[in-house]
């Protein structure tokens, strides 16, 4: 067997599970679904296109601030999770990880085996969904923009790629199916509610530690909301929800449209002149490419010092 092997089994196993039934079925009503719901009932055929509902959002408000794609990332990372954080410590705790590595399977071959067999799970029911969405909007006369509806749909298979390596990862440092279920929900809760706390309280703790050295400025205001921006952008749903939001809308309104008002009126100026390098799409595109490479290297170097 080789890392093939092992995905190409992992995938199989989820086709008898009939877990990769099931998040079809999910990502089919959720995605599909309200496509349907919205152009059909809702606009009735309006003649509305793609952007209408997969663009969404509202104008700046702060906290409450919405668009379609957040949403949809807070649900595929919560799937993605929920699909990969027991790939490893499952073999583990039942005794199938040794017998896996008896056969002629390295620790490299299981670890990165795992990350594509569960990558593929997610990404072949998700696709599912958009293929029904899209199915939706021509037979309901919605527009397809497909140029940015195909963006969508590839930055959606990486923030979902994103989150099954941080599971992989969570898996392979975990020593107990309880500990990786918890360090699940922790890291997502971290992730959908606590990390703007973290992006507004680290700039905070920085200018206050500077303060109490002699002899130099604490940051001005423009640092403090560039680098808070910058934080919130090292999490990879903001990373996709901004992503998207520049498929349908120019780069200054989608860094903008979740800021509060005085974090827009800072920031606005700045960004109409020119958006700094580590706020711009492609900038933000390899934080949400190291989400996927750096967590499933961590969790392979951590599994072969395991004792198994």
């Amino acid at each position: 067997m080789t890392l093939e092997s092992v995905a190409r089994k992992d995938f199989r196993d989820a086709i008898r599970s009939r877990w990769l039934l099931g998040l079809t079925l999910f990502f089919s009503l959720i995605i599909g679904g309200s496509t349907a719901l919205f152009y059909g009932v809702l606009l009735k055929g309006a003649g509305a296109n793609s952007e209408t509902l997969f663009g969404l959002t509202t104008a700046p408000g702060g906290l409450f601030s919405f668009s379609y794609a957040g949403m949809l990332g807070f649900i595929l990372a919560l799937i993605a999770l929920v699909t990969a954080h027991g790939s490893l410590i499952d073999e583990r705790e039942s005794g199938t990880m040794k017998l896996l590595l008896s056969l002629p399977n390295s620790r490299r071959d299981v670890v990165f085996g795992k990350l594509v067999g569960r990558t593929l799970v997610v990404l072949v029911s998700m696709l599912a969904g958009f293929v029904i969405a899209l199915f939706a909007m021509l037979f309901t006369g919605g527009q397809v923009m497909f140029a940015s509806y195909a963006g969508q749909v590839a930055l959606s298979g990486l923030l979902a790629t994103a989150f099954v390596s941080i599971g992989v990862w969570l898996s392979a440092t975990s020593e107990s199916q309880r500990q990786a279920l918890f360090s699940t929900i922790g890291l997502y809760f971290i992730f959908a509610v606590l990390w703007s706390t973290v992006a507004t309280g680290v700039p905070r703790v920085l200018n206050w530690a500077i303060e109490q050295l002699p002899g130099i400025e604490p940051m001005a205001g423009e640092q403090v909301a560039l680098m808070r921006m910058f934080i919130k952008y090292l999490n990879p749903l903001r990373a996709y929800e901004t992503l998207v939001a520049q498929l349908y809308g120019p780069a200054p309104a989608a860094r903008l449209f979740k800021a509060g008002l005085g974090e827009s009126l800072v920031l606005q100026p700045i960004f109409q002149e020119s958006i700094p390098f580590y706020l711009t799409g492609p900038f933000i595109l390899v934080i949400l490419l190291g989400w996927i490479v750096i967590p499933p290297l961590l969790g392979y170097w951590t599994f072969t010092r395991v004792d198994l």
